[in-house]
């Protein structure tokens, strides 16, 4: 039992002296290590970057291949979002929606969908109803915006929302193509 106290006592006197140490002064301040070679001095890159195309669907496929610009580096992580733009209001307002959007027919179901890869956007038509059936106002004269933003990116968005988007990433209106809009079949 003695031993015991005796190892106790030096257990507490060590534990409670490395205490003290840490509390007691301080020596003198070392010296400052050399500083970092500068960097070079970059420009702010966009987080975002939206490109407009016009196509129509054709037999037999019925799939649109949107190749992105040369210039353009996507990266692996960053996604690509599709937008049509679905219609026009009287006064001028766009309506966009997100792909992918589903019509419901008598005779079945169309979908607009996509996929995409590091370098173009695959644009097609999904669905049970019969494509060669399908009028020009589903087929012909589609304007699409396709919006690669960075994957990485947190928080959250209302990706649906071709507006929030494009005011989420400070998105301007002057990168994108003309807005004469050819009109779509009724």
């Amino acid at each position: 039992m003695k031993k015991l106290y005796i190892l106790l006592s030096v257990m507490l006197f060590g534990l409670s002296g490395c205490y003290y140490y840490d509390d007691g002064p301080r020596g003198p301040r070392g010296y400052d290590g050399r500083d970092g070679i500068d960097g070079i001095d970059g420009v702010d890159g966009e987080e975002s970057y939206v490109f407009e195309y016009e196509f129509s669907f054709t037999a037999p496929e019925y799939s649109v291949l949107l190749n992105l610009p040369n210039d353009f580096t996507m990266l692996d992580s960053d996604v690509a979002l599709v937008y049509f733009l679905w219609e026009v209001t009287s006064d001028g307002t766009e309506i966009w929606r997100a792909l992918p959007q589903t019509l419901y027919f008598s005779d079945g179901v169309l979908q607009y969908n996509y996929d995409f890869t590091k370098f173009d956007v695959s644009v097609f038509l999904d669905g049970t109803v019969n494509f060669d059936g399908l009028g020009a106002n589903s087929t012909d004269n589609w304007i699409a915006r396709v919006v690669v933003v960075p994957g990485q990116f947190s928080g959250r968005i209302d990706y649906s929302d071709y507006d929030a988007v494009k005011a989420h990433f400070d998105i301007s209106e002057s990168k994108l193509a003309s807005k004469n809009y050819p009109s779509r079949p009724k």
